[in-house]
């Protein structure tokens, strides 16, 4: 259902995308834009929000359940203004079924997540945590990442972009590991291929890039007890990647060193700084720049599916509705 002057509405989540340049090229383009400014919106708030809603752009970290897709009476488009759609859009089976497109905003927030990436590797290798105001130590040597083998797993923007700040800084040693090898980037980078329990042995730091698709626990018990001693682990990746009791038990007896993206279960908290580092919620993503270049995609988006136009960012294989 449209508005009495035809205009289609769309709905925004949270107030960290789209600016008001965008709002008014939505609106240039016949939208009614209404916002329900919360990170975080439930279930209950989503499904009385996504009615009479022709486009949804979902800007907070709330899930997009079967529930909510059932509900929406007749939305077209729903966009993610990230990368990780099928973490945050869990009912996009549903939302294929009822002619609704799903699109994302890929490489929009790339160069902010590796360059928190690479600066947890750092942090964690100097210890920066311990030696500075946050701990209690007042000298120590430490390791270099420089001279450290550095593996990737997840060779996707994300991950390609590590590789390349990595090597830009001098670091020699970088290996990775992803379902599709990737030749033509690792000729141009300088990095080699491994499979995954190869580099798992050889590595002293490992960044975890994949997406959801490599499911939940990937990174488990067997995994982590190939990675030798004092090894470190980034994980800038969805929530959920590494099975949490095999990392709390690695952690504890200080075999392994991690540092998370994101907030753990409370025992997670008592390890010490050199052990483990953690955000306070997930922020490698969040700069002006990738918040900007975000909102330009989703905004795109919108405009090309509600206008019938075909969209380069769809990632459910639907057509645009004519």
């Amino acid at each position: 259902m449209s508005t009495s002057t035809g205009k289609k509405k769309v709905l925004v989540t949270d107030s960290l995308f789209i600016f008001q340049e965008h709002i008014d090229k939505l609106e240039a383009a016949n939208c009614v834009i209404e916002r329900l400014d919360k990170p975080a919106a439930s279930e209950d708030e989503l499904i009385e929000a996504i009615k009479g809603k022709h486009g949804y752009i979902l800007g907070g970290i709330e899930h997009v359940t079967d529930k909510i897709i059932a509900a929406a009476d007749c939305l077209e488009a729903l966009v993610f203004t990230g990368t990780d759609w099928l973490h945050f859009v869990p009912g996009h089976e549903e939302a294929t079924k009822k002619g609704i497109a799903v699109s994302n905003c890929p490489g929009a927030n790339a160069r902010a997540v590796a360059e928190f990436a690479l600066a947890l590797m750092l942090s964690m290798q100097r210890n920066l945590f311990e030696l500075g105001r946050t701990g209690d130590k007042s000298f120590q040597t430490c390791k270099s990442l420089l001279t450290a083998r550095v593996g990737i797993i997840g060779l996707g923007t994300i991950g390609a972009t590590v590789a390349k700040m990595l090597k830009g800084i001098g670091v020699e040693d970088v290996s990775y590991y992803s379902k599709q090898r990737k030749p033509i980037i690792e000729k141009e980078i300088g990095i080699k291929y491994m499979e995954l329990n190869e580099l798992l042995k050889h590595c002293d730091v490992v960044s975890l890039h994949a997406s959801k698709a490599a499911g939940t626990g990937y990174i488990g018990k067997p995994q982590l007890a190939l990675l030798p001693d004092g090894a470190l682990i980034i994980d800038t990746s969805f929530h959920g990647a590494i099975d949490p009791e095999a990392l709390f038990l690695e952690l504890s007896k200080k075999r392994l060193r991690a540092a998370a993206d994101h907030l753990p279960r409370d025992d997670f908290k008592s390890l010490p700084l050199d052990a483990f580092y953690y955000s306070n919620a997930s922020t490698a993503y969040n700069t002006n720049d990738a918040n900007q270049k975000a909102s330009d995609i989703a905004t795109e988006s919108m405009i090309n599916l509600l206008n019938g136009k075909e969209d380069r960012y769809v990632v459910n294989g639907m057509k645009a509705r004519i």
